[in-house]
């Protein structure tokens, strides 16, 4: 029988019993504290002011106020995935194999955050007088640098999420709080971008004149940047490594051997499948913007951006009802009930856009847009803490604690397929007839083509993701189990401390 790791406690307290269908309630020595579950969400937030300045706001400049073609702009889009695929892996095999007084984790985070701060405005420097061919050229180049730095802090800090605690449920209520926290940045900030690139404080323009999107872009990247530094390193200093006395002391593992090992646990390749199913929804939901602007509102962007800004606002209030209300439900009845009913809700709002998308009601748009945020808010609520569970059942299977492999692959896949299916989107609406050049005049039937499109795939998608989750093996009982057989191998985790 092997003996309990010195570097770790013994168990203090009864493990909670096996085998009960319903999550244990959490035990005060598993819980974090609040203000550190809050302050960790603020990393989240640092990725997304990046995100927001490079990737989001694509279209807004690049297509509509550039007129690049959708085709080039998810071509760029796909370049920076493909190279994630490099730098993913290695990100999560560098940190898992780190040692240092400061743990494997929040070193990263700390240079990382400056990294890609200080990178993000060279992005939008390009000349708008060059030819179209130099300024892909340029922003898929400065893309890439920004990208890079990205996962040397994003790698590291979704993996910290995993490793904060070993508890079933407090791992789900440490998402909530990420996930209220980003909907507090999806009320006040996230929504308006668009709108602040036009308006003359950020153009440097006066006003009256016609908004320069580029120059508004420009001069909102150094204020992003600001706040991108700001909340990368308060999750940086705040928070405990508290696998770490654990991960030391393993020997360090060669890249292919991890990822093999992290291809052959089962739960996770399911968890792959949940995850690419609603990635490939991405092939018609980037049609979304288009049929918005050119069919809703007929053209109009100074309203599509106004439009978005209430959206985006109204959404993020409901995010913040959402997320805590799927948090009680996954503690309450299990994570993977959860996720089926946040499956459910979404197959719903994608075929109401068959009858919501009306020219004569430009409002009504919005229900379907706010329910998918809403929706796609309380997705994360729950797939992170499942993540963790994962790697519970992987440390229990090959004795090692491996989060960064598990992330870096989780991430790259996510982002890679999201991103490849938004760019092969840019094909798909080519193909079913519209032309950017046409703006709202486009041939009769494309819209239509279009909105069927956006309504039937995420349906069919849905049923997939439906029936992989009814098949999810790691349940609260099941998870009580491995918990208690780590436990009794190599004790309980120290909360109080961290590297």
């Amino acid at each position: 029988m092997s003996l309990p790791s010195p570097l770790v406690e013994t168990p203090s307290a009864p493990t909670p019993p096996v085998g009960s269908d319903a999550p244990q309630k959490t035990a005060a020595r598993d819980k974090l504290p609040v203000h550190e579950k809050a302050l960790y969400g603020l990393g989240n937030q640092s990725m997304g002011m990046v995100n927001q300045i490079i990737e989001y706001q694509v279209q807004q400049v690049l297509v509509y106020g550039l007129g690049m073609s959708p085709v080039w702009k998810g071509i760029m889009i796909m370049i920076f995935r493909i190279w994630d695929a490099f730098t993913d892996p290695v990100m999560g095999w560098i940190s898992d194999n780190t040692r240092s007084r400061y743990g494997r984790r929040r070193p990263y985070m700390f240079f990382g955050t400056l990294a890609m701060a200080a990178l993000l405005p060279f992005v939008w420097r390009f000349n708008e007088s060059w030819d179209m061919l130099y300024i892909a050229v340029w922003f898929t180049l400065f893309g890439m640098i920004v990208s890079t730095a990205t996962t040397v802090f994003n790698i590291p800090y979704q993996t910290l999420k995993m490793e904060m605690t070993p508890d079933y449920n407090e791992r789900t209520n440490l998402n909530m709080w990420v996930m209220v926290i980003g909907s507090l940045f999806g009320i006040l900030i996230s929504p308006w971008v668009w709108k602040m690139t036009q308006n003359p404080f950020f153009t440097g323009q006066a006003i009256g004149e016609a908004p320069n999107t580029l120059l508004g872009i420009r001069n909102l990247s150094y204020w992003f940047a600001g706040l991108a530094i700001l909340f990368g390193l308060i999750p940086t200093f705040v928070c405990k490594e508290r696998y770490y006395a654990k991960a030391s002391t393993q020997k360090k593992e060669p890249l292919v051997r991890s990822l093999k090992l992290t291809f052959k646990n089962k739960p996770f390749l399911m968890m792959l499948g949940i995850i690419m199913a609603g990635n490939l929804e991405g092939l018609v939901m980037g049609m979304g913007g288009y049929i918005s602007l050119y069919y809703v509102f007929g053209g109009d962007k100074i309203f599509a951006a106004t439009f978005g800004g209430v959206t985006g606002m109204i959404g993020g209030g409901i995010g913040l009802v959402c997320a805590p209300a799927i948090g009680w439900l996954a503690m309450k009845k299990g994570k993977e009930r959860a996720l089926l009913v946040i499956t459910a809700i979404h197959v719903l709002m994608a075929f109401s856009i068959l009858f919501l998308y009306n020219p004569a009601y430009p409002w009504l748009a919005a229900v379907p847009m706010i329910l998918n945020g809403a929706m796609v808010g309380a997705f994360w609520v729950v797939v992170p803490a499942m993540k963790a569970d994962i790697v519970d059942d992987d440390e229990l299977t090959n004795g090692e604690r491996r989060e960064g492999s598990f992330e870096s692959v989780f991430s790259w896949l996510l982002r890679f397929t999201g991103t490849v299916f938004a760019g092969i989107s840019g094909f798909v609406v080519v193909y079913l007839g519209f032309n950017i050049d046409l703006g709202a005049d486009q041939a009769d039937g494309v819209f239509s083509r279009m909105i069927w499109a956006m309504a039937l795939v995420p349906t069919a998608l849905g049923a997939l993701q439906f029936r992989i989750i009814m098949k999810w093996p790691l349940t609260a009982a099941r998870m009580t189990e491995i918990r208690a057989q780590l436990e009794a191998r190599r004790g309980t985790i120290n909360m109080q401390k961290g590297a």
